[in-house]
């Protein structure tokens, strides 16, 4: 039996509780308070799951769980990764969102070209028209109306028809470019859509519910209250990251991104509603009073 072991069962004890009284206190099952008192952690769930039950035993028999922590921190599992300082939120980067280019803007450029190409168009017809409009100076009236279609020059039925080739746009080389252009559009690739995460509920070890979320690097949490409920979060290395009472109407927001586990001690459970990364966690266990569990397993661990 190791001195952390011996300390806690003499505390015990001297309360005057058994393990089976204990466990109701602790709510930790009397297996894992014998293995503490042995000082055999290897039979608990985990590291954090061990300092996390070491300080609810020491709470209940009136030892500093921190104290207790810094003079058997030899006997103690430590955890493997040292929690990170939670960053504000107003630092974390967000993904940036590409905004799809629409068929009508892909659209425009052609439509100017062509409007363009046909004013040219019209202003050249116009020109023309003009031209074999013009009466011959010094030609009597009544001789310009006598004279047949045959006087008129080649020179101008030539230019004519040169005018009428140009507005149909075969030799426009920008004309076959811009035709490209709408079903170059229509090529572009959507966006895949982002991974949906899950949190999936995995056992129960008493008043105790345990889930684990995944498939997603966030940890956001918002917690509503509609009534009165005491409400303590603890992380896997056992510190205390929120201790209060709130009342209807309180709302709550954190962002656990860098923890790995975070215990809810809820003390009135009907009146909390647990949100993660928005999506609300569905209570297994109908108790008023509970613990929920949420290992955080993140898409770069899982890779």
């Amino acid at each position: 039996m190791s001195e952390l072991g011996m300390r806690l069962k003499a505390a015990r004890e001297e309360k005057g509780y058994s393990l089976e009284e204990l466990q109701t206190v602790t709510k930790i099952q009397k297996r894992y308070l014998t293995a503490i008192e042995e000082g055999d952690f290897s039979r608990l769930p985990g590291d954090f799951y061990a300092r996390a039950f070491v300080k609810r035993y020491a709470d209940a028999v009136g030892i500093d769980p921190e104290k207790l922590f810094e003079e058997h921190s030899d006997e103690l599992p430590q955890p493997k990764r040292e929690p990170a300082e939670l960053p504000p939120r107003a630092s974390r980067s967000k993904p940036k969102i590409m905004k799809k280019k629409t068929k009508f803007a892909a659209l425009v450029p052609t439509l100017f070209a062509v409007i363009f190409i046909t004013a040219i168009a019209v202003g050249i017809w116009a020109f023309g028209q003009r031209d074999g409009a013009e009466e011959p100076a010094g030609i009597p009236r009544e001789e310009q109306q006598g004279t047949s279609e045959m006087d008129i020059p080649e020179n101008n039925i030539d230019e004519n028809e040169e005018n009428e080739e140009n507005t149909n746009g075969e030799n426009d080389p920008d004309a076959d470019n811009n035709n490209d252009e709408p079903e170059n559009a229509n090529d572009e690739e959507e966006e895949e859509p982002a991974p949906e995460q899950s949190l999936e509920f995995e056992e129960a070890q008493g008043n105790n519910a345990i889930y684990t979320l995944s498939n997603t690097d966030d940890f956001e949490v918002r917690l509503e209250f509609s009534g009165d409920s005491w409400l303590q979060l603890t992380n896997g290395a056992g510190e205390s990251l929120h201790m209060q009472t709130h009342s209807a109407g309180d709302e709550e927001e954190f962002d656990f991104s860098g923890e790995e586990q975070i215990e809810f001690n809820l003390g009135h459970t009907p009146t909390v509603d647990i949100y993660i990364n928005d999506e609300l966690l569905e209570y297994e266990l109908e108790v008023t009073r509970q613990y929920v569990t949420v290992n955080f397993e993140p898409l770069e661990q899982e890779d």
